[in-house]
């Protein structure tokens, strides 16, 4: 994945981006002339088989390794079906601190790559000591919405980029990001990666979106 600015795209779970619309959506950033080295694909379990050449995460997965283990995804069997990492902690499927710090610990040992949300200050300094590979900005009240964490809190990323400083955790910063504006801001404001979601796998035209934000990703 390199150096440079990373755009995450979270599929979530919605009508407009699993199963088939999830592959029409890979396959148009595959055939459009898109840096896809900067991309990575944040999955829905049930869309892991898609075979692509751009680097997936999963969702969610607990601290497990293989075994008998019924209704859970096991961090152990990622590399198996072709993940590079795992998101965890996201507003949308919060799990305790405890479970963090082994989450992170296990995929590290396995060679994945991790991005944990935060919503607050608090919550990135209590992450950071876990030394996942990201820690993404994503105040709640702003997923989802018309306004972009980069417009309505860019003090609160400036303070992010602070607390990260002297540490290996890059910071993402996501929640209403759906422009190439909110991609530059973030960028500007010492970000290294944004995270979209709704505001791009459900425009009535993802490929577009995801072009002309990459524009200010490279």
């Amino acid at each position: 994945m390199g150096e440079g600015l990373l755009f995450f795209i979270n599929f979530k779970a919605y009508a407009e981006s699993t199963s088939a619309n999830a592959l029409k959506i890979l396959r148009g950033i595959e055939r459009e002339s898109i840096p896809t080295e900067r991309i990575v694909i944040v999955l829905n379990p049930l869309d892991s088989l898609m075979e692509t050449k751009i680097t997936k995460f999963i969702q969610s997965a607990e601290p497990l390794d293989p075994g008998p283990f019924t209704g859970h995804v096991p961090i152990g069997i990622l590399k198996e079906y072709g993940y590079s990492g795992v998101m965890l902690n996201h507003s949308e499927h919060r799990i305790e601190r405890e479970k963090i710090g082994m989450s992170v610990a296990m995929a590290t040992r396995m060679g994945l790559r991790t991005i944990v949300c935060a919503a607050d200050l608090k919550e990135i300094e209590g992450i950071r000591d876990f030394n996942p590979d990201f820690i993404a900005y994503e105040p709640p009240e702003l997923i989802g919405g018309d306004v972009s964490v980069s417009t309505a809190k860019p003090q609160i990323i400036e303070a992010a980029v602070e607390l990260l400083k002297g540490t290996s955790s890059k910071l993402v910063v996501g929640a209403g990001i759906k422009s190439r504006d909110d991609v530059r801001i973030s960028r500007t404001l010492g970000a290294q990666g944004v995270l979209v979601a709704s505001g791009v796998v459900k425009s009535p035209n993802p490929i577009r979106v995801i072009a002309e934000m990459m524009e200010e990703v490279v």
